[in-house]
């Protein structure tokens, strides 16, 4: 970390150049320092720009997806995964990784300008005031985001205070530090819930303030105390913070045709669904940082080089309710089901579940995402409603109330199928944490929630990664170290490892068990 630190306090063009060459116009060497180049608030806007943009890495999403089970090997996979992430091999090297804690740092840094400086930029009238507030408010919410990913991956133990998370990045790290040792998840959570409650004091404090989803809001502040308390285990605080946005965000459930847009074409009602998400725009489209070509080479249909497809067990699930409507937009129209793939000689050629989440279609195989220039480019869903819903289907196993969780799940299941549904009836706590874990798996596939899903309540659920035996023993996809019995629910690698330039740059830090 002091690496990394050193590099972007050292090198101002790591620091502004994905900001503005307006920043930078002025520089000669020696000259030019954050506080001279940082004095409007439209410096301020374009460094909180670029930590979206920092953020916006789709390597959260899919070392989730590979590493548990939402994923088969593809019929086009060219070796990807399949001597890493799918076999359940990460080392401090592993590169997806080392990219969650490598990006969240560099994108913490650029928060922590914004906190810093917003404080010092004088305004120009009170509007101007009111836009600095919230560029202040909008890096402390990001700022918080950033902690709590870190910790819910690197963190042995999320509900354990006295467990290790990460580095806390709450200031600007200065050149001459030479060390910067991990803290405890207590100290984590307590800075995660004192800025966003800063930042809601903020939020609360603008004339007129309206919550935008392509930028960090009051409504996402919210969503990330209640998520936050749910990783703890606190299920009193997350109940109390999921219910706030459900009845006070404005954001309600999509129904099935806005659901397709939420994640085909980025273009679904105003306050349908998404509380935030990292925009991206066309410019930016490179098959390198789409989010939809972290699974396929090209394009999210059957002739579209998938690296990963769907994974069989999670397809049996998704095909036993074809009126739900995320079956239709998980698996692609233009997949080849083979109702005997488990006996099936060449298993990867023979039965192709085509994942098309991000940029798919309803129809037809001509999908709105492609590779090409100015193609279209979906964006990083990193909150919705239903998240809170499904955290209050928690709070109520915690507190014993079956028929509660079945209620609160059957809230999204009647938006997902569209019509009204009996809500699921569980016998006991074990059953109704396996139903909240499925309910999970189906509504978050491919968001990157999957791994710390099962990180956190897979022990409670009494199940364990579920990948059909096809996807990992059969003629054609043989591959027996990705059976889910080599990843127990008490495996240490449900802590990631600290990457090994971390172990280089750092002397004081210290790796995760088992590494």
């Amino acid at each position: 970390m002091k690496k990394i630190f050193k590099y972007i306090i050292a090198a101002s063009g790591i620091l502004f150049t994905s900001c503005s060459n307006e920043l930078i116009a002025p520089f000669t060497p020696g000259s030019l320092t954050e506080e001279t180049a940082i004095t409007q608030s439209s410096d301020l806007q374009k460094l909180i720009n670029s930590t979206y943009n920092i953020l916006s890495n789709r390597s959260e999403f899919v070392f989730s997806s590979v590493f548990t089970d939402e994923v088969g090997i593809g019929y086009a996979n060219g070796g990807q995964g399949i001597s890493s992430e799918y076999i359940f091999l990460v080392i401090p090297s592993s590169e997806l990784s080392s990219n969650i804690w490598v990006n969240t740092y560099f994108a913490l840094a650029r928060a922590n300008r914004v906190i810093k400086y917003a404080d010092t930029v004088v305004p120009i009238n009170p509007t101007d005031a009111e836009l600095i507030s919230r560029l202040k408010a909008e890096a402390l919410t990001v700022r918080a985001y950033g902690h709590l990913k870190i910790l819910s991956y690197f963190s042995p133990n999320l509900k354990d205070d006295n467990a290790l998370a990460g580095i806390l990045a709450n200031r600007v790290f200065e050149p001459e530090e030479k060390e910067n040792p991990r803290v405890k998840n207590g100290e984590f959570y307590a800075q995660i819930h004192n800025d966003l409650d800063a930042a809601l004091a903020i939020y609360n404090s603008l004339s007129n303030y309206t919550a935008n989803n392509n930028f960090a809001n009051k409504n996402f502040a919210k969503g990330l105390k209640a998520r936050a308390y749910a990783y703890k285990e606190d299920y009193i605080n997350a109940e109390k913070w999921a219910d706030d946005v459900i009845n006070n965000s404005g954001v309600t459930l999509a129904n099935p045709a806005d659901y397709r847009k939420v994640f085909f074409t980025d273009n679904e009602p105003a306050n349908k669904e998404v509380i935030f998400r990292l925009k991206r725009t066309v410019q930016q489209n490179a098959q390198g940082t789409n989010l939809h070509n972290g699974w396929c080479s090209v394009a999210p249909n059957l002739n579209g080089s998938p690296l990963y497809e769907v994974g069989r067990s999670l397809f049996n699930i998704l095909d036993q309710n074809p009126g739900d409507v995320r079956r239709n937009v998980i698996v692609a129209p233009s997949s080849i089901i083979d109702p005997n793939y488990a006996t099936s000689a060449d298993y990867r050629n023979t039965d192709k579940l085509i994942i098309q989440k991000h940029g798919g279609t309803e129809t037809g195989s001509v999908t709105a995402a492609v590779t090409a220039t100015n193609g279209f480019n979906n964006d990083f869903k990193i909150m919705r409603i239903s998240e809170m819903y499904l955290i209050k289907a928690e709070a109520r196993a915690e507190a014993g109330d079956l028929v509660g969780v079945g209620l609160a799940l059957k809230s999204v299941l009647d938006a997902r199928f569209g019509v009204t549904q009996v809500p699921p009836v569980y016998a006991n706590a074990t059953a109704a944490w396996a139903g909240i874990l499925k309910e999970r798996r189906l509504e978050l596939a491919y968001e990157g929630h999957r791994f710390i899903d099962i990180k956190r309540l897979a022990t409670k659920a009494n199940v364990t990664i579920n990948r059909d035996p096809a996807d990992y023993s059969s003629s054609s996809s043989n591959y027996p170290a990705a059976n889910p019995a080599n990843l127990p629910n008490n495996s240490y690698k449900f802590a990631l490892p600290i990457p090994q330039n971390e172990l280089n740059a750092n002397p004081n830090i210290v790796q995760n068990t088992g590494y």
